[in-house]
């Protein structure tokens, strides 16, 4: 009877160590009857026994008296244990709360862009509105031209204003203006 053989993850699965662990013993792997073709690795169970990656001792069966695993045994220890209803529930609720994160993400970046736009509509709506008119302000009065009498009476005003403001404008010049006939 041949003994069981396995590719070289299942066999770094078996053993508990990795794959690169296995491959740095590749030389002794080899002397004690493994093989490496193109479609893998070929590794039996008796050369991991004897590196001292598996322990001697395994589960006999009817079929397989206890010191000879069988390819069964060694697939029930490959098996990764079944989950509980608790371990279930928690992947379920790790799922949910990921999906509700993302989508809760989803949501800021819309409102965030949503309250961009209505800014962005606000200033636009600011600049188009009229400007609001001034207590006593009439477009009446803007638009109404100059009559005569105005136009007289708005010359003769600047005339005596602009000759008593000749000084009010250069104060160095009253002062000595004032200066020279004061005295």
């Amino acid at each position: 009877m041949t003994a069981p053989v396995l590719g070289l993850a299942e066999a770094a699965k078996a053993c508990g160590v990795s794959q690169s662990t296995l491959r740095r013993k590749r030389p002794e792997l080899l002397e004690l009857g493994a093989a490496q073709g193109p479609k893998g690795w070929s590794i039996p169970i008796t050369a991991l026994i004897a590196l001292g990656l598996m322990d001697r001792t395994t589960v006999g069966t009817p079929e397989s008296p206890a010191g000879r695993p069988s390819t069964a045994d060694v697939a029930a220890l490959m098996e990764p244990p079944a989950k509980s209803s608790m371990e279930a529930l928690v992947e379920a609720l790790k799922a949910d709360l990921a999906e509700a994160e993302k989508r809760a993400a989803v949501a800021e970046a819309v409102a965030a862009e949503r309250e961009r736009i209505i800014a962005a509509q606000a200033q636009a709506l600011r600049m188009l509105e009229a400007p609001k008119p001034n207590e006593g302000y009439t477009k009446e009065a803007a638009i109404e031209r100059p009559t005569e009498e105005t136009s007289s009476l708005f010359r003769a005003s600047s005339d005596r204003q602009s000759g008593q403001n000749a000084h009010a404008k250069r104060p160095w010049l009253s002062r000595l203006l004032g200066e020279i006939r004061n005295g």
